[in-house]
């Protein structure tokens, strides 16, 4: 497969859902190598991001570029949505850039100015790490062992498979974390969201709590001393432990 980003502009249907609008869209797809020791990351403001491990040592990322809201530039404001894909062997950088986008577009059908959606797919190393960077996208991570973080302001994440080192911080965004295996330490934090960690039954973790006034924390989990860290951390959401 071509290691040169392929962007295609179409004009289509798209199926129903937040990240989806009828209208044009772009499509870029490119393939890096990736060690199986190595780490990935995606820099991404809004729509959707899908990764999944897998046993090859390379990277696959489709991204599909869609307007929100449709007015008479919303095929400008998609092309003029960059999507960066770089680097390879040990770190491979994904990125929706929307810095040649115009600061100020009005329509009197809609507001312009709002940036499109982009929806990645991807599929990585499952050794390898994951660090995600976000604003408000729903986000999946399915069969990833390596150290995984992600950051959020408002997105909703599901997270399945992880057994190694995790970190997931979110303003009031919705959080659900399965673990394989707890091989490594978890923190946890969230202003005024919501975050829930599935851990193995059998699972001896080392809690350590800060919960302000009006936070809540629910923790089923045993708390053994000498287990694995658990840092968690609200001031007004809920942050819940419980076994699978």
């Amino acid at each position: 497969m071509s290691r040169r980003a392929v962007p295609v502009l179409v004009l289509a249907l798209l199926a129903a859902g937040p990240v989806s609008a009828e209208g044009p869209s772009k499509t870029v797809e490119k393939t890096l190598p990736l060690s199986a020791s190595g780490r990935l990351s995606v820099d991404t403001y809004k729509g959707r991001v899908t990764v999944t491990g897998w046993d090859r040592e390379e990277a696959s990322i489709r991204a599909v570029v869609t307007p929100d809201g449709s007015c008479d530039t919303a095929a400008e404001l998609v092309e003029k949505t960059r999507i960066r894909i770089e680097g390879g062997g040990k770190e491979v950088r994904v990125e929706s850039d929307y810095d040649d986008l115009p600061k100020h577009v009005f329509s009197f059908s809609s507001d312009c100015s709002s940036r499109p959606f982009v929806a990645y797919e991807i599929r990585m190393p499952r050794a390898a790490a994951l660090d995600v960077k976000d604003y408000k996208s729903r986000i999946a991570v399915e069969g990833v062992a390596g150290a995984v973080e992600v950051e959020s302001y408002k997105g909703t994440m599901r997270l399945r498979g992880l057994s190694s080192r995790f970190e997931v911080e979110t303003y009031k965004g919705d959080v659900v974390a399965e673990f394989d295996r707890v091989e490594g330490s978890v923190r946890a934090e969230t202003y005024k969201g919501e975050i829930e960690l599935v851990l193995p039954k059998d699972a001896r973790i080392d809690l350590r709590d800060h919960v302000g006034r009006r936070g809540v924390l629910r923790a089923e989990a045993s708390d053994t001393e000498g287990g694995t860290p658990v840092s968690v951390e609200t001031h007004k959401g809920t942050i819940r432990l419980r076994p699978r």
